[in-house]
């Protein structure tokens, strides 16, 4: 089990069981007709709606327009809502402002503005910045008694965390994937377009854990849960530090996520992770799957172009998979690294999987998931669920990594995992949900 913990493995293969959204213009094609109703009905007689008893209802059933359709084409509205989203996004500029951190002392500063969030009236305030679509100007958002929830969630979640930043590693795992949890619900009502109140949210993990070979399975027929509602909460993925700020379609990452089952292994999602990408090479005697990347503002034919330069002159990721992220664009070799010029226009299209660290650094991630793109925090999510399932159900495994009785590549690799997680959390918290985008800058 425990050389689990190394090893590469991904298996992707197709399994959906009622996808939470459809790309197939049903509730568009049932608004529009609504539409279409409404403005006869204005134009009857008042003898003419009588034959309704003056109930636009029946007059929608006498049409073909009834209720039961509302409910068979529900994935077809999530999809109308998460376009109606992405559009918004797209439309302006990123909401969160960015905010240098001093690298003295950054840890209790970033704890203060995590803590500074759990005020009902400041929550309220974040779900109408959050939420780019979240109605007209009448829309008073969510009210005070489910931002109050959000609070307490957003509070359990902090203490959580804080209990396993202090306590031992033997159960570290399971508070930090508690605190992920309950931040989650969070992410979720202040980011995922269908949601709107923890009520409505599926009572599931959204993932399932096999012992035998320490794998986690998401999407495609996989019960919906907390995890996919989680990935759902970001509809446009970030590219951004100090310098630029791009916003790329989530859309078709979403479709594909609910059509296929993704079996992975927890070696596989460690190689994912920047801040550990020297241990993981120590560890493994591979190179992981995180490069540099770099992003500049450039002109061509008088139109803005990003350009991305990814590695670092002596190791490149897989041309397949830059070619996968950038399709449609051409993909040049210089100096050891690929190079990339993309529109300004065009750069919602991209489908890369890109971090960045808390100095603000981007990180481009060969993306075994393809063609679905996991935000960071997602990876987080399911690493942390992996070790704490580890840790409650083969105590006597987990205590042999920690006291380094079975190798000392695995006990180097769980540890500097737990304490890139425990620096790096704080920042993505404020990164998801907050109005800041905080990076650490040298004092």
């Amino acid at each position: 089990m425990l050389d689990s913990l190394l090893s590469d493995l991904i298996e992707i293969v197709s399994a959906q069981n009622s996808p939470l959204f459809a790309n197939d213009g049903a509730y568009a094609a049932v608004a529009n007709k609504k539409k279409e109703l409404v403005e006869t009905w204005k134009g009857f007689t008042n003898d003419q709606k009588s034959e309704f008893n003056g109930d636009i209802k029946k007059f929608f059933r006498k049409e073909g327009l009834n209720e039961a359709q509302g409910a068979s084409i529900t994935p077809s509205k999530n999809f109308f809502l998460l376009e109606k989203e992405i559009s918004a996004r797209l439309a302006v500029d990123e909401p969160a402002r960015l905010l240098p951190i001093n690298d003295l002392h950054f840890e209790q500063s970033i704890l203060e503005l995590v803590e500074n969030m759990e005020n009902t009236e400041h929550v309220r305030e974040l779900y109408k910045l959050r939420k780019r679509a979240v109605g007209d100007s009448k829309n008073a958002g969510i009210n005070s008694e489910e931002a109050s929830r959000l609070r307490n969630c957003m509070r359990q979640g902090r203490e959580l965390y804080l209990a396993g930043k202090s306590g031992s590693l033997m159960v570290k795992p399971l508070n930090f994937f508690y605190s992920i949890t309950a931040y989650a619900y969070a992410f979720i009502i202040l980011n995922n377009p269908i949601r709107i109140s923890l009520d409505s949210l599926p009572g599931s993990h959204g993932l399932n854990y096999i012992p035998d070979g320490m794998k986690s399975q998401i999407g495609g027929d996989m019960p919906q849960g907390t995890f996919s509602d989680l990935l759902c909460s970001f509809p446009t993925l970030s590219v951004r530090n100090a310098e630029i700020s791009i916003q790329q379609d989530a859309s078709t990452s979403l479709l594909e996520f609910f059509k296929r089952r993704h079996t992975v292994g927890i070696g596989t999602l460690l190689s994912m992770i920047p801040e550990i990408r020297e241990y993981y090479r120590i560890a493994t005697g591979n190179i992981g799957r995180t490069h540099p990347l770099v992003v500049s503002m450039g002109k061509s034919d008088r139109s803005i172009v990003w350009e991305f330069q990814i590695g670092d002159g002596e190791r490149r990721p897989d041309l397949t998979d830059v070619e996968n992220s950038f399709k449609g664009f051409s993909v040049a070799e210089r100096y050891g690294k690929y190079i990339i010029s993309v529109p300004a226009s065009d750069a919602p299209k991209i489908n890369a999987c890109i971090f960045c660290d808390a100095r603000g650094n981007l990180w481009y991630v060969e993306n075994p998931f393809y063609p679905v793109v996991l935000p960071e925090v997602c990876v987080h999510f399911m690493i942390t669920s992996t070790l704490s399932n580890l840790m409650r159900y083969s105590p006597d495994h987990w205590g042999s990594v920690l006291l380094n009785e079975t190798s000392s590549d695995q006990s180097l690799i769980t540890r500097k995992y737990l304490s890139a997680f425990e620096n790096k959390f704080p920042i993505l918290i404020l990164r998801s949900i907050s109005k800041y985008f905080p990076y650490v800058v040298e004092s």
